[in-house]
């Protein structure tokens, strides 16, 4: 028989705070007391929330992942119990000051339950233009509905920049490194350029992004998203690596050449991605078809992003793609975004 919601603790007071959230949305918790009774039960609830106290012992048991798995903490959790929420590709709630975001998990009013995509975009090499391409993504993805964009590389510049955003007012990661477990409504404080939210690098100092920080926000925009596009940077810090780990799919840009296609097979096996597809970036003499770069990476063709002459002295003016590339160039966005079924239900 299925269940709603399946706690893992042996902490009374997490026990309590999520009785009593559950009885406020009038949503049954069914609570286990020792972190091996997940193991049958893994697959059975809609929700899983694993006490801090057990969260350890849970992760070394590497289910396999799904969604909407939380782990409850409050602010004397150690560095251990929150770092387990990783293997057991969490959020982490903390209370008493995430107690509405509880309730919303119980309730089903999260993020998990709406159809947001979590789309990661990683340069198989430095300069093929990944951060470009997220933009574009971010741009097409309007369409769909509510779009989000995430800048994840302390050494880029800040991708506002490529939307001519940068004295947009608004908060930027400097405001939100300290972020950790439930955050507010992101929306209403970060840029919103050509209905993009945006959440971009600074340029006073390089921003190191943590774990906590990132899933924070990764959750808040998630909850008010439909897409929610993450330019990932080839840093591979903490940051980085919870935005891949968090993604439903990894976009890895290629170029067209031998050493490109050997540059992005070393960052495959450094980053691990989550569903990973390529995306080809074309050029006038490419020596190797797009089949075949594909075949050499091991991974589904994705599509093909065409050179446009446009977009690097555009860049340099603060003019976005979708203003001005041309419209090969925006099909092919859109093309990307329907291969990777972005903006379909997947409840």
């Amino acid at each position: 028989m299925s269940i709603e919601t399946l706690l893992c603790t042996a902490d009374d007071a997490i026990a309590a705070a999520v009785s009593a959230a559950g009885a406020a949305v009038q949503s049954p918790v069914v609570r286990v007391s020792e972190a091996e009774a997940l193991i049958g039960r893994w697959r059975e609830a809609r929700v899983v929330l694993v006490g801090a106290d057990l969260a350890v012992l849970a992760a070394r048991w590497g289910l396999p992942s799904r969604r909407g798995v939380y782990v409850l903490a409050d602010a004397s959790a150690s560095p251990a119990a929150l770092s387990a929420s990783v293997p057991l590709g969490a959020a982490t709630i903390v209370l008493p000051e995430g107690g509405a975001w509880l309730a919303d998990v119980l309730a089903g009013r999260t993020g998990s339950s709406r159809r947001t995509s979590r789309i990661a975009v990683l340069g198989g090499s430095g300069g093929v233009g990944a951060s470009t391409l997220a933009v574009g993504l971010a741009c097409s993805g309007t369409a769909l509905g509510a779009t989000a964009l995430v800048d994840l590389d302390p050494l880029g510049g800040g991708v506002d920049l490529l939307l001519g955003a940068e004295r947009v007012p608004g908060w930027r990661w400097d405001r939100l490194r300290a972020a950790r477990g439930q955050i507010g409504e992101l929306r209403r404080e970060v840029p919103e350029v050509a209905g993009v939210t945006l959440v971009s690098m600074g340029r006073d100092s390089a921003t190191a992004l943590t774990r906590d920080a990132v899933a924070a926000v990764l959750a808040s925009l998630s909850r008010t998203s439909e897409l929610v596009v993450m330019d990932v940077g080839r840093s591979l810090d903490a940051g980085g690596r919870e935005a891949l780990r968090a993604s439903d799919r990894t976009v890895v840009l290629c170029a067209q050449d031998v050493r490109g296609v050997a540059s992005a097979r070393m960052t495959l096996a450094a980053a691990e991605p989550t569903g990973a597809g390529v995306v080809v970036r074309l050029r006038r003499g490419g020596a190797i078809r797009a089949a075949d770069v594909a075949a050499a990476l091991r991974l589904p063709l994705l599509g093909t992003i065409p050179h446009d002459a446009a977009l690097a002295p555009a860049a340099e003016r603060g003019v976005p793609p979708d203003r001005a590339a041309g419209r090969t160039w925006l099909r092919a966005c859109a093309a990307v975004l329907a291969e990777l079924g972005a903006g379909e239900d997947r409840s």
